[in-house]
């Protein structure tokens, strides 16, 4: 709701967030037909703006079904972005194993190269013609004009949405299309549910027909948005994905880069925001143990030459990934500027930093390094991943810290004490076990919906 909000306010239409709860107090039939126009009118204006935005027109033919594919398909499901497309495949690959010799066309559509990008992969597990049968394209922009079409070209059995995105113009179509609506891995900030509950009425008659929620929170705001008997509560697919690598291998280009049995520190997904106390991390920390190397990886690689910039002002041995050749000397900072090589890199680190965390960005992703048996230090800020919960740090498994100053020393704790990466995976593994099972929970829900018997 709150990209689709935004959209709607940038493209003019009269749906807004609004302290006003006048929407749940008018009736909602009437209503939508009074504001269905409008809105088609505001999409007819905006549309020739949008086509001018660099990452908007990407896709342009398939968000305005010039060129579009053909249903009809058993499942339309969408992923907003990356993450969402990543839990997307998840449930494709799952549900690959339990059809037999039943077939299904799925079509999966995402709203960004990003998500189109991992979609797209995804797809590659499964080949053209097979079951499941996978079309990915761009998702149609929310013009009800434009949607109406695409549930008549699409003609899905069934509609998923995963985690939030409630498009106004998609479930209206939904509904006179007769197709049912599910919401998986269903999450909703406390910015989304100031939004949503002002159209209370609406959601109740036109959304999801199921939400699946994530924590009780969550639960909780979609009830007051949709109705709480239309809201159950499922675990998080995301924890599906946490599973400890056993065989990973430290053979790899990284290893040539690194003195043999000297401490390497890995800085991951570091923002530009907290630039400046990273650095003071980076000069603390190798002023107490310049034998180490650190490995800095930052979260936009085009920073890599401000890095190189600020740590030449520093007087820190600095050099680029791409240029590193043999082993670094002691005391260097390697700046990636390459994609591709971090979860490599942790399986390498006697400790590591997760960025995006140190100032309030809302945190990245501090599982991965989990899998690899390396418990990773965070800032305070990690509203991103609050799905995950705060007994994930309680238990150790994630070392929290105020500010750079504590990052330092926990930083050289990691390496004064490392720890067992065995015994790390062994805690991991205990820790996520009872949190496992989202995937299988969707993929039961999608065959029943479906009137597909379980095998």
């Amino acid at each position: 709701m709150k990209r689709s909000l935004k959209h709607a306010r940038i493209t003019g239409a009269v749906i807004h967030e609004s302290p006003s709860a006048t929407l749940e107090l008018l009736p909602v039939l009437p209503l939508i037909k009074l504001i269905i126009p409008f809105y088609n009118l505001a999409w007819s204006v905006a549309l020739p703006f949008l086509q001018r935005l660099p990452r908007v027109s990407l896709g342009w033919r398939q968000r305005t079904l010039r060129d579009s594919p053909a249903g009809p398909f058993d499942i339309w499901i969408q992923a907003a972005s990356g993450g969402e497309s990543l839990l997307t495949n998840m449930v494709l690959e799952n549900l690959a194993a339990k059809l037999g010799s039943r077939k299904l066309r799925v079509l999966a559509t995402s709203g960004t190269k990003q998500g189109i990008d991992s979609l797209i992969k995804g797809r590659s597990l499964h080949p053209p013609g097979g079951n499941p049968d996978i079309t990915v394209a761009y998702f149609p922009f929310d013009s009800p004009r434009i949607m109406e079409k695409a549930f008549s070209r699409f003609a899905p059995k069934l509609a998923i949405i995963v985690e939030t995105e409630l498009w106004p113009g998609f479930l209206v179509s939904a509904r006179r299309s007769s197709v049912p609506v599910l919401l998986i891995n269903g999450r909703m900030s406390e910015k989304s549910f100031r939004s949503y509950r002002h159209f209370s009425g609406f959601f109740s008659k036109y959304g999801p027909k199921k939400v699946w929620a994530v924590s009780p929170l969550d639960r909780e705001r979609f009830g007051q948005v949709v109705g709480p008997e239309k809201v159950s509560l499922m675990n998080n697919i995301k924890f599906d994905r946490i599973e400890p690598k056993n065989d990973f291998s430290t053979d790899t280009p990284i290893a040539g880069l690194l003195p043999e049995s000297t401490p390497f520190i890995l800085l991951g997904s570091v923002r530009r925001e907290e630039e400046e106390k990273v650095l003071k991390a980076i000069t603390t920390t190798l002023s107490a143990r310049p034998d180490l190397v650190i490995g800095l990886f930052p979260k936009h690689i085009e920073r890599a030459y401000h890095w190189l910039t600020l740590l030449k002002e520093a007087n820190i041995p600095a050099v680029k990934r791409s240029q590193a050749t043999g082993r670094s000397k002691p005391g260097t900072v390697i700046v990636w500027d390459v994609f591709g090589e971090l979860a490599g890199a942790y399986a390498l680190a006697s400790a590591t930093f997760v960025g995006g965390s140190l100032v309030n960005l809302g945190g990245q992703n501090f599982l991965e390094p989990l899998v690899f048996g390396l418990r990773p230090i965070i800032g305070p800020y990690w509203k991103n991943f609050a799905w995950v919960g705060r007994d994930i740090v309680t238990c150790g498994l994630v070392k929290e810290v105020a500010d750079e100053i504590e990052l330092t020393s926990a930083l050289l704790a990691a390496i004064d004490s490392p720890s067992s990466r065995q015994d790390v995976m062994n805690q991991v593994r205990t820790f996520f076990a009872p949190r496992k099972g989202g995937t299988e929970q969707v993929c039961r829900q999608i065959l029943e919906q479906l009137h597909f018997p379980g095998e």
